[in-house]
Parts: structure tokens; C-alpha cells; sequence
């Protein structure tokens, strides 16, 4: 059997196999399931589709359940979040800096117990002059937490 991370790496390339026009599914990914967990922004939080399951997420979350029915995908992502806002419970953020959303963080997303989490923020931190270096050390420090606790980002 797979490991977590190797396994998770599968059904993802299955995934953009089955996009490309193929549908053949690994058996061991049918029998397995899997709990992902998504921080991010507005693209993660739906915008932009006309409809809900236009979304990255819902369409992801749709093509999990038709493999097996009991995959979760639970979407912690809010419009307008930036990295601060997913860092741990706990972190004292640098003045002028917005605090960790407690229920929307890396540490809401690691109780859920995820097989991964799919961290997806493009550009409010940018927006918000945050320097490039401030955003590295946050999402290194994401990684970090996640990696500690033997989930993938």
C-alpha cells in the first residue's frame, strides 16, 4: 500500500488524467479515502464562476466523490484572506499585520485530520504591500507546521 503523501500524489495525476479524456481510476485510490482540507483566498472561496459548482474546490470535491463517495474536500477559504490570516493559532503577527483566523488557520486545518491541504493564495498579500519575504516566511511556516504533523501541503 502507499504512503500518504505518494498516494495523494497518484489521485492527483489521476485526477489530471481523467481531465485529459482518460478515466481509468487506480483501484487502490477507489478503495482508499481521502479528507483534503483548503486554505486560501477568493479563488478558493468560490469567486468568480457563475455558479458554485463551477468552483475549483466543488468541481474538485465532485470529481473525489465519484471516485468514492466518502472523500471530503473541507474548504476553509474566505475572500480577501491573505497569509496571515492561515498562520497558526497563537502567532503574535508583526504590527500593522492582520491576526490568524483561529477558525479558518493551519491549526483548523490540521484537527480536521486531512490526508493533505491545499494552501491557495495568489495575491492579497501582494495587494496589501506585504513584502515578499513576509509571505515566504508565512507559508514556510505553514509548510513547517503541516510537515511536523506528516501532511502534505
Amino acid at each position: 500500500m502507499l504512503n500518504g503523501f505518494s498516494t495523494f500524489l497518484l489521485f492527483f495525476a489521476s485526477f489530471l488524467i481523467s481531465s485529459t479524456g482518460f478515466s481509468q481510476v487506480d483501484p487502490c485510490i477507489e478503495a482508499s479515502t481521502f479528507k483534503i482540507v483548503v486554505l486560501g483566498s477568493s479563488t478558493a472561496a468560490g469567486s468568480g464562476p457563475s455558479t458554485p459548482d463551477s468552483t475549483w474546490v466543488n468541481r474538485y470535491r465532485s470529481y473525489l466523490q465519484s471516485i468514492n463517495p466518502a472523500n471530503e474536500v473541507i474548504n476553509l477559504a474566505v475572500g480577501g484572506y491573505n497569509t496571515y490570516r492561515i498562520m497558526p493559532t497563537g502567532f503574535t503577527p508583526p504590527p500593522n499585520r492582520p491576526n490568524p483566523d483561529i477558525v479558518r488557520n493551519i491549526t483548523a486545518a490540521l484537527a480536521e485530520s486531512p490526508d493533505a491541504i491545499v494552501v491557495n493564495m495568489p495575491s492579497n498579500d501582494v495587494a496589501s504591500n506585504f513584502t515578499y519575504t513576509e509571505q515566504m516566511f508565512n507559508l514556510d511556516t505553514i509548510a513547517q507546521i503541516a510537515s511536523a504533523a506528516s501532511v502534505p501541503i
